[in-house]
């Protein structure tokens, strides 16, 4: 635990960069345009990989290329499970089937390594299939990851969306301080609440998602967080080291750095998927901000 902890605290301020919701559907980029956008946008900034979580639900001859474009330029491939959202409404045992059939359709791409970030691991599951989901997965070698910061990044969109499908105009440039300061001062409350508890500041995992505005703002993301002293990592460095990173306590599930600190299960936290209202109301909070109130719902 002393060496763990020595490791942990020379990694200060270091951050991965994940996108969920991958090879969605074109919006007001081409979705091939958009993800191709995001990694030369990110090269931009000198970051070279990022996490990628794929639902192979999405992977057809749409969006196949796009997946290959993620391999070739090196980036993270995570299996997020096939159709994660029907076994779950059937209340079901077959959480590892799910996982088995997403490996099948990923396991011919160089930079998928079995590295696995399913939902059902993270909430307040059944005790009984969770212990069996994780056994499964240490038993056939998959590999675990986390998510430390979240943001509702897609409720930005969404109102981007909205806007410009109506035809009307938007101050990108406003737009992209709105999302950057969304953004940075998640990154920066986790770290300042790490170091309180911890002392040290463990490697975050920043989840944003695979839309317009990421492929438009990511290079004013990576230098803001710069700016403020944190350092991009590529997610490899960090799902290669579980030993030294509290988080693994918690092995497959992991969600909070909290066991390293009491050595107690960690209670779960609950994130929930769609924006509430409070959450757009800190969104509408950092629009208007930038002067952009005609984004707001009417």
């Amino acid at each position: 635990m002393l060496a763990a902890f020595f490791s942990a605290a020379t990694q200060a301020q270091e951050v991965v960069l994940a996108f969920t919701d991958t090879l969605g559907p074109s919006t007001s980029l081409d979705g091939t345009a958009r993800s191709k956008m995001l990694i030369r946008n990110m090269a931009r900034a000198d970051v070279k990989q990022a996490m990628f979580l794929i639902k192979t639900k999405r992977v057809n001859a749409n969006t196949i290329d796009r997946l290959d474009f993620y391999d070739e330029t090196g980036q993270l491939l995570v299996n997020a499970g096939h159709n994660f959202s029907v076994v779950h409404r059937q209340k079901s045992f077959g959480y590892p089937i799910d996982i088995m059939k997403a490996n099948g359709i990923l396991e011919s791409f160089a930079n998928y390594h079995k590295h696995v970030n399913f939902p059902y691991l993270y909430g307040n599951s059944d005790p009984e299939i969770l212990s069996q989901l994780e056994n499964f997965l240490a038993e056939h070698n998959y590999l675990p990851t986390y998510v430390t910061t979240r943001v509702h990044d897609e409720y930005m969109n969404h109102l981007y969306q909205l806007r410009i499908g109506s035809g009307r105009t938007v101050d990108i440039r406003a737009l992209e301080k709105a999302y950057v300061n969304m953004i940075v001062k998640a990154v920066t409350h986790y770290d300042a609440k790490a170091h309180m508890m911890l002392g040290f500041s463990p490697r975050q995992v920043l989840l944003l998602h695979e839309n317009d505005l990421a492929a438009y703002c990511i290079v004013g993301v990576i230098d803001e967080l710069n700016k403020r002293g944190f350092k991009i990592v590529a997610p490899e460095k960090v799902f290669t080291d579980p030993i030294s990173n509290p988080y693994f306590i918690s092995g497959f599930s992991a969600t909070s750095y909290m066991p390293y600190v009491t050595g107690l299960p960690e209670e779960k936290p609950i994130w929930y998927e769609d924006a509430s209202t409070k959450d757009k109301d800190e969104i509408h909070g950092y629009l208007r901000e930038q002067g952009l109130d005609g984004l707001l719902p009417q």
